[in-house]
């Protein structure tokens, strides 16, 4: 049999154009947006002049936030702890608290990786939840964080 096409590949790794549009949208009132998509990219440098680049991108399952879904997928690689990594997510809500903790933890055991988040809409449910103290642990823990406009 013949291997896929280069740009049967790329599709399966790229989202949809319009899939993409509605659910990174920054709007102040997301109804319908229940799922969350995480688009990354990793970067794994060898040496001063060599490195290697994933991309791709993850939705929720039921029961499991993409964060979760990531690290998983992540931890799946086997990292290299004498490499750095340098991994940034494009996501279309922020981290719930639990997620947040979660993701502090797993940069404690791996410190030879940077995280960027970059997230659309930011995930606060009712007044005084504990997102906004989760998306602090991440600062605290160095994940640089920003909001696209």
């Amino acid at each position: 049999t013949n291997p896929p096409s280069p740009s049967l590949i790329l599709r399966s790794l790229l989202m949809q154009k319009k899939k993409f549009l509605y659910h990174y949208k920054n709007v102040r009132w997301a109804r319908g947006r229940h799922e969350t998509y995480l688009c990354y990219i990793v970067k794994r440098r060898y040496n001063p002049a060599s490195y290697s680049l994933d991309f791709g991108f993850l939705r929720n399952k039921s029961g499991c936030h993409v964060e979760m879904l990531f690290l998983r997928f992540l931890t799946g690689w086997n990292i290299d702890p004498t490499l750095p990594y340098s991994v940034t997510w494009f996501t279309s809500w922020s981290p719930c608290y639990d997620c947040s903790q979660h993701v502090t933890h797993f940069l404690r055991v791996y410190p030879n990786l940077r995280l960027r988040i970059f997230t659309a809409r930011l995930y606060f449910c009712e007044e005084n939840n504990a997102e906004p103290e989760g998306l602090r642990n991440l600062h605290m823990a160095g994940v640089q964080l920003g909001v696209m406009t």
